[in-house]
């Protein structure tokens, strides 16, 4: 059986295709900026965190919530989170019991601590610690390769459907999303 050649030409996207066509270009563009949206804010958040150094110096406390600071480097400031040893996670300062404001002396923590001449470094206002740590590389890498290829598939995406309006005899929008 032979098949008949094809004689007639024909444009796609026929007109009734462009809006749907349209519609998926214009939720693909949110989708970007919205995922553009998202980064930025992740990187305004990192750099608030680290923003401010930590105040650091040495910490020694007996199971309760008195911690002794000495050789403190920065300030102090009350809400501010403590890290280091085998300080709890999500501890911060609630007080100074004793020395100057601020500075070296004894402080009221928010859950017992046991801890002896140990590096500690207080982060102000209740931020947590730098982020991201050395433990999180690798998972970043792979966020960052995922948000690669979420990007590559999305401009490919849009190449495609921006060539299809270009091939198609409809004219595009006047606006644009």
């Amino acid at each position: 059986m032979m098949l008949a050649p094809f004689t007639t030409a024909t444009t796609w996207p026929i007109a009734g295709d462009v809006p749907d066509l349209q519609a998926i270009v214009w939720s693909q563009m949110k989708v970007l900026a919205n995922n553009e949206a998202l980064l930025h804010a992740y990187q305004t958040n990192l750099n608030n965190v680290q923003a401010t150094p930590p105040a650091q110096g040495l910490g020694t406390s007996a199971g309760t919530t008195s911690i002794a600071i000495t050789g403190l480097s920065g300030i102090i400031v009350l809400g501010s989170t403590i890290t280091g040893g085998t300080i709890p996670a999500g501890t911060f300062i609630v007080g100074q019991v004793s020395g100057l404001t601020g500075g070296n002396g004894s402080y009221t923590t928010s859950v017992a601590t046991t801890t002896t001449s140990t590096q500690v470094f207080i982060y102000p206002n209740g931020a947590n610690p730098p982020w991201p740590v050395a433990t999180d590389a690798p998972t970043l890498m792979l966020l960052t390769q995922d948000q690669q290829a979420v990007a590559k598939l999305q401009n490919a995406l849009l190449s495609a459907y921006q060539i299809l309006l270009n091939d198609s005899a409809v004219a595009p929008p006047a606006t644009g999303p």
